[in-house]
């Protein structure tokens, strides 16, 4: 009896200490609702410029520690801020940010910025059995689908060139055969991204 005791008391220690645990660290998904606070200078998804370090991959810890230190330095850009978030909207940040795959500095990633888009504002159409596959033969369900265009024949990337690329040319259309048909279109931070996804060679990264 004192040994089952034992173990039950054991065990609620353990959860309660897991419970702090979880209590304690941040939530990627609170962090992504947050995340545009930071982006607007670090790049889409965190991903920096040739001027602005990279967020996205980092270690959360010291992305904590990092965002920590530049509150406190009330009378700068960053201080101004973040002097709006609490503590835990710091560790929900970094908790977002270092749950991103990591890249070179400003180089935009197919798994990271590009899949997501296309999961979410493509893939509906774009899919086996799909309204758009079924009209266009273009299936959007991978990198080497996309990379291979219209059952037609057609590319719809030209690595290196966006301007001839049919993907940009079809989201970024005013009339009425603008993709996602039939949908709002695509963000100005989604089309940058593509955009710069695909000036870099649109690598499956």
């Amino acid at each position: 009896m004192k040994r089952m005791l034992f173990v039950l008391v054991a065990s609620l220690m353990v959860m309660s200490g897991m419970n702090a645990a979880s209590a304690d660290d941040g939530s990627v998904h609170k962090g992504s609702a947050k995340a545009f606070y930071c982006t607007g200078c670090h790049g889409y998804n965190g991903m920096g410029s040739n001027s602005v370090t990279g967020l996205a991959g980092r270690d959360a810890a010291e992305l904590l520690a990092k965002l920590e230190t530049f509150k406190k330095k009330k009378s700068s850009i960053m201080g101004l801020q973040l002097a709006k978030f609490s503590n835990n909207d710091l560790k929900d940040l970094a908790a977002y940010f270092a749950s991103l795959k990591k890249s070179a500095r400003g180089e935009a990633s197919y798994a990271r910025d590009i899949e997501p888009v296309i999961q979410w504002r493509c893939v509906s159409c774009h899919t086996s059995g799909g309204e758009g596959t079924q009209k266009s033969g273009l299936n959007l369900t991978s990198y080497d689908a996309l990379m291979a265009g219209t059952s037609q024949g057609g590319n719809l990337i030209v690595p290196g060139s966006p301007t001839t690329s049919s993907f940009m040319i079809m989201v970024t259309r005013k009339d009425h055969l603008r993709m996602p048909f039939g949908a709002a279109p695509l963000s100005d931070d989604e089309i940058r991204v593509i955009k710069v996804w695909i000036e870099q060679g649109a690598k499956n990264n």
